[in-house]
Protein backbone atom coordinates (compact mmCIF):
# COMPACT_ATOMS: atom_id res chain seq x y z
CA UNK A 1 0.00 0.00 0.00
CA UNK A 2 2.66 2.68 0.65
CA UNK A 3 4.09 2.04 -2.78
CA UNK A 4 0.89 2.48 -4.59
CA UNK A 5 0.84 6.03 -2.10
CA UNK A 6 3.66 6.67 -3.11
CA UNK A 7 3.91 6.33 -6.57
CA UNK A 8 0.56 8.10 -6.74
CA UNK A 9 2.06 11.02 -5.00
CA UNK A 10 4.95 11.49 -7.65
CA UNK A 11 2.91 10.99 -10.72
CA UNK A 12 0.50 13.78 -9.78
CA UNK A 13 3.62 16.20 -8.38
CA UNK A 14 5.39 15.12 -11.34
CA UNK A 15 2.35 16.35 -13.96
CA UNK A 16 1.94 19.07 -11.57
CA UNK A 17 5.18 20.63 -12.48
CA UNK A 18 5.12 24.24 -14.37
CA UNK A 19 7.30 22.34 -16.71
CA UNK A 20 5.46 19.35 -17.71
CA UNK A 21 1.57 20.71 -18.13
CA UNK A 22 0.38 23.90 -19.71
CA UNK A 23 -2.68 23.54 -17.38
CA UNK A 24 -3.78 20.98 -14.41
CA UNK A 25 -6.12 20.32 -11.27
CA UNK A 26 -6.01 18.32 -8.74
CA UNK A 27 -8.61 17.62 -6.15
CA UNK A 28 -8.82 15.51 -2.75
CA UNK A 29 -12.35 14.28 -2.80
CA UNK A 30 -14.50 12.26 0.39
CA UNK A 31 -17.34 9.93 -0.88
CA UNK A 32 -19.81 8.70 1.63
CA UNK A 33 -22.74 6.26 1.60
CA UNK A 34 -24.53 2.82 1.84
CA UNK A 35 -25.47 0.36 -0.66
CA UNK A 36 -29.57 0.44 -1.05
CA UNK A 37 -29.42 -3.36 -0.57
CA UNK A 38 -27.33 -6.12 0.86
CA UNK A 39 -25.19 -8.78 -1.26
CA UNK A 40 -22.20 -10.54 -0.60
CA UNK A 41 -20.24 -7.91 -3.11
CA UNK A 42 -21.34 -5.03 -1.79
CA UNK A 43 -19.28 -3.29 1.08
CA UNK A 44 -21.36 -3.69 4.81
CA UNK A 45 -21.94 -0.54 6.42
CA UNK A 46 -21.11 2.61 5.32
CA UNK A 47 -18.86 3.21 2.63
CA UNK A 48 -15.98 5.59 3.05
CA UNK A 49 -14.01 6.93 -0.11
CA UNK A 50 -10.53 9.16 0.29
CA UNK A 51 -9.82 9.83 -3.46
CA UNK A 52 -6.85 12.11 -4.94
CA UNK A 53 -7.38 13.19 -8.28
CA UNK A 54 -5.59 15.08 -11.01
CA UNK A 55 -5.81 16.03 -14.34
CA UNK A 56 -3.39 18.03 -16.39
CA UNK A 57 -2.77 19.07 -20.29
CA UNK A 58 -0.12 19.99 -22.73
CA UNK A 59 -0.27 20.85 -26.21
CA UNK A 60 -0.22 17.01 -27.26
CA UNK A 61 -2.16 15.53 -25.23
CA UNK A 62 -3.34 14.97 -21.45
CA UNK A 63 -3.00 12.84 -18.39
CA UNK A 64 -5.28 12.00 -15.48
CA UNK A 65 -4.90 9.72 -12.13
CA UNK A 66 -6.58 8.67 -9.19
CA UNK A 67 -6.37 6.98 -6.09
CA UNK A 68 -8.99 5.61 -3.77
CA UNK A 69 -8.98 4.58 -0.13
CA UNK A 70 -11.61 2.75 0.53
CA UNK A 71 -12.98 1.33 3.84
CA UNK A 72 -16.47 0.64 5.41
CA UNK A 73 -18.08 1.16 9.25
CA UNK A 74 -16.60 -1.90 11.15
CA UNK A 75 -14.72 -3.66 8.41
CA UNK A 76 -11.79 -5.85 7.84
CA UNK A 77 -9.63 -5.79 6.12
CA UNK A 78 -11.33 -7.79 2.97
CA UNK A 79 -13.01 -4.67 2.93
CA UNK A 80 -9.96 -1.63 2.83
CA UNK A 81 -8.67 -1.38 -0.26
CA UNK A 82 -6.53 0.51 -2.57
CA UNK A 83 -7.73 1.03 -6.23
CA UNK A 84 -5.56 3.08 -8.48
CA UNK A 85 -5.83 4.33 -12.48
CA UNK A 86 -3.71 5.96 -14.59
CA UNK A 87 -4.23 7.19 -18.38
CA UNK A 88 -2.55 9.12 -20.49
CA UNK A 89 -3.38 10.40 -23.68
CA UNK A 90 -1.48 11.48 -27.24
CA UNK A 91 -3.76 13.85 -29.68
CA UNK A 92 -3.16 12.59 -33.29
CA UNK A 93 -5.57 14.43 -35.13
CA UNK A 94 -7.53 17.60 -34.30
CA UNK A 95 -10.43 18.85 -35.78
CA UNK A 96 -12.03 22.50 -35.93
CA UNK A 97 -15.51 21.22 -37.09
CA UNK A 98 -18.45 19.38 -36.20
CA UNK A 99 -18.79 17.31 -32.85
CA UNK A 100 -15.68 15.36 -33.19
CA UNK A 101 -13.04 17.52 -31.80
CA UNK A 102 -10.11 15.31 -31.95
CA UNK A 103 -8.56 11.65 -31.86
CA UNK A 104 -6.46 10.42 -29.27
CA UNK A 105 -4.02 7.48 -28.90
CA UNK A 106 -4.41 6.17 -24.97
CA UNK A 107 -2.64 3.85 -22.53
CA UNK A 108 -3.21 3.38 -19.19
CA UNK A 109 -3.32 1.21 -15.56
CA UNK A 110 -5.30 -0.14 -13.30
CA UNK A 111 -4.38 -1.76 -9.85
CA UNK A 112 -6.37 -3.09 -7.13
CA UNK A 113 -4.42 -3.73 -3.78
CA UNK A 114 -6.73 -6.10 -2.56
CA UNK A 115 -7.80 -8.52 -5.07
CA UNK A 116 -4.22 -8.19 -6.89
CA UNK A 117 -5.51 -6.53 -9.51
CA UNK A 118 -2.85 -5.42 -12.40
CA UNK A 119 -4.46 -4.31 -16.23
CA UNK A 120 -3.16 -2.14 -18.43
CA UNK A 121 -5.66 -0.55 -21.28
CA UNK A 122 -4.36 0.28 -24.89
CA UNK A 123 -7.04 2.28 -26.83
CA UNK A 124 -8.15 5.18 -28.61
CA UNK A 125 -9.88 8.71 -27.24
CA UNK A 126 -12.26 10.35 -29.63
CA UNK A 127 -12.95 14.12 -28.19
CA UNK A 128 -16.46 15.54 -28.46
CA UNK A 129 -17.18 19.28 -29.08
CA UNK A 130 -20.70 19.47 -27.87
CA UNK A 131 -21.98 22.41 -26.52
CA UNK A 132 -22.17 23.69 -23.39
CA UNK A 133 -19.80 20.87 -21.92
CA UNK A 134 -16.54 22.02 -20.61
CA UNK A 135 -15.30 18.51 -21.96
CA UNK A 136 -16.71 15.16 -23.14
CA UNK A 137 -14.94 12.35 -24.58
CA UNK A 138 -15.71 8.48 -25.65
CA UNK A 139 -12.42 6.09 -24.51
CA UNK A 140 -12.31 3.01 -26.48
CA UNK A 141 -9.93 0.57 -24.71
CA UNK A 142 -9.03 -3.11 -25.06
CA UNK A 143 -8.42 -4.16 -21.31
CA UNK A 144 -5.49 -6.43 -20.52
CA UNK A 145 -5.94 -8.42 -17.23
CA UNK A 146 -2.43 -9.86 -15.58
CA UNK A 147 -3.68 -9.77 -12.81
CA UNK A 148 -2.56 -12.48 -9.87
CA UNK A 149 -5.80 -14.52 -10.34
CA UNK A 150 -6.16 -17.22 -7.71
CA UNK A 151 -2.86 -19.03 -7.54
CA UNK A 152 -1.30 -15.66 -6.78
CA UNK A 153 -3.68 -15.41 -4.01
CA UNK A 154 -5.89 -12.71 -5.43
CA UNK A 155 -9.76 -12.69 -7.07
CA UNK A 156 -10.22 -14.73 -10.19
CA UNK A 157 -8.65 -13.62 -12.97
CA UNK A 158 -10.31 -12.30 -16.00
CA UNK A 159 -10.33 -12.65 -19.41
CA UNK A 160 -9.41 -9.80 -21.64
CA UNK A 161 -11.81 -7.58 -23.43
CA UNK A 162 -13.28 -4.60 -24.87
CA UNK A 163 -14.71 -1.41 -22.92
CA UNK A 164 -16.11 1.61 -23.76
CA UNK A 165 -16.28 4.53 -21.34
CA UNK A 166 -18.06 8.27 -21.67
CA UNK A 167 -16.46 10.79 -19.74
CA UNK A 168 -17.90 14.88 -19.34
CA UNK A 169 -18.48 17.73 -17.31
CA UNK A 170 -21.63 20.08 -18.05
CA UNK A 171 -21.17 23.26 -16.28
CA UNK A 172 -24.58 25.03 -15.67
CA UNK A 173 -25.67 28.17 -13.05
CA UNK A 174 -28.77 28.35 -11.14
CA UNK A 175 -29.32 32.12 -10.39
CA UNK A 176 -25.82 32.96 -9.13
CA UNK A 177 -25.01 29.48 -8.10
CA UNK A 178 -22.30 27.36 -10.44
CA UNK A 179 -22.61 23.45 -10.54
CA UNK A 180 -21.65 21.01 -12.13
CA UNK A 181 -23.03 17.97 -14.02
CA UNK A 182 -19.61 15.26 -14.57
CA UNK A 183 -18.75 11.75 -14.32
CA UNK A 184 -18.14 9.01 -16.82
CA UNK A 185 -20.08 5.52 -17.61
CA UNK A 186 -18.58 2.75 -18.92
CA UNK A 187 -19.25 -0.68 -20.40
CA UNK A 188 -17.38 -3.86 -20.44
CA UNK A 189 -18.16 -6.95 -23.02
CA UNK A 190 -18.69 -10.32 -21.57
CA UNK A 191 -14.85 -12.36 -20.72
CA UNK A 192 -14.21 -15.80 -19.61
CA UNK A 193 -13.41 -15.82 -15.89
CA UNK A 194 -10.46 -18.29 -14.43
CA UNK A 195 -13.21 -20.24 -12.02
CA UNK A 196 -15.00 -21.20 -15.59
CA UNK A 197 -17.54 -20.35 -17.67
CA UNK A 198 -18.33 -16.51 -18.67
CA UNK A 199 -19.34 -13.52 -17.28
CA UNK A 200 -21.98 -11.12 -18.91
CA UNK A 201 -21.54 -7.64 -19.43
CA UNK A 202 -21.23 -5.28 -16.95
CA UNK A 203 -21.66 -1.13 -16.50
CA UNK A 204 -20.07 1.04 -14.42
CA UNK A 205 -22.03 4.58 -13.57
CA UNK A 206 -20.95 7.35 -11.49
CA UNK A 207 -22.28 10.73 -12.29
CA UNK A 208 -21.58 13.80 -10.17
CA UNK A 209 -23.77 16.77 -9.15
CA UNK A 210 -21.70 19.39 -7.90
CA UNK A 211 -22.46 23.17 -5.99
CA UNK A 212 -19.64 25.31 -6.23
CA UNK A 213 -19.40 26.41 -2.57
CA UNK A 214 -15.72 28.95 -3.21
CA UNK A 215 -17.55 32.15 -3.72
CA UNK A 216 -18.24 32.23 0.30
CA UNK A 217 -14.38 31.63 0.95
CA UNK A 218 -12.62 34.76 -0.72
CA UNK A 219 -10.42 33.67 -3.98
CA UNK A 220 -11.41 29.89 -3.99
CA UNK A 221 -14.18 29.92 -6.45
CA UNK A 222 -13.84 26.16 -8.23
CA UNK A 223 -11.90 24.65 -5.23
CA UNK A 224 -14.55 23.86 -2.36
CA UNK A 225 -17.66 21.78 -3.96
CA UNK A 226 -20.09 20.13 -2.22
CA UNK A 227 -22.51 17.47 -3.63
CA UNK A 228 -23.79 14.12 -4.53
CA UNK A 229 -22.67 11.17 -6.32
CA UNK A 230 -24.18 8.00 -7.65
CA UNK A 231 -22.55 4.59 -7.65
CA UNK A 232 -24.36 2.18 -10.23
CA UNK A 233 -22.68 -0.73 -10.71
CA UNK A 234 -24.34 -3.53 -13.00
CA UNK A 235 -22.87 -7.47 -13.08
CA UNK A 236 -20.32 -6.09 -10.44
CA UNK A 237 -17.29 -8.77 -10.33
CA UNK A 238 -19.17 -10.60 -13.02
CA UNK A 239 -22.59 -11.54 -10.91
CA UNK A 240 -25.49 -11.15 -13.10
CA UNK A 241 -27.24 -11.09 -9.68
CA UNK A 242 -25.23 -8.25 -7.94
CA UNK A 243 -26.50 -5.21 -8.85
CA UNK A 244 -25.15 -2.36 -6.93
CA UNK A 245 -26.47 1.34 -5.93
CA UNK A 246 -24.84 3.83 -3.62
CA UNK A 247 -25.94 6.97 -2.99
CA UNK A 248 -23.01 8.92 -1.88
CA UNK A 249 -22.54 12.75 0.14
CA UNK A 250 -19.77 14.27 -2.13
CA UNK A 251 -17.10 16.83 -0.71
CA UNK A 252 -14.79 18.44 -2.79
CA UNK A 253 -11.46 20.42 -2.16
CA UNK A 254 -9.31 21.56 -5.38
CA UNK A 255 -5.39 22.76 -5.23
Amino acid sequence: MRTVLAVAVAVVVGASAPAAAQWSTTEAQYLGGSALRDHVFSPPGFQNILRLQHASGWSRGENFFFVDLTCCEGAGAANRDVWGEWYTYLNIFTFSRGPLGGVSIMGGVNYGAQAKVLRFTPGARLGLDLPGFAFANIDVMWMVDRSAGLDGDGAPKDGNRLAVDFNWQLPFKIGPESFYLQGHGEWQNARDVETGGQAPYMILFQPQLRWDLGKFVSGSEDRILVGTELHVWLNKFGDPDADEVIPQVLVVYGF
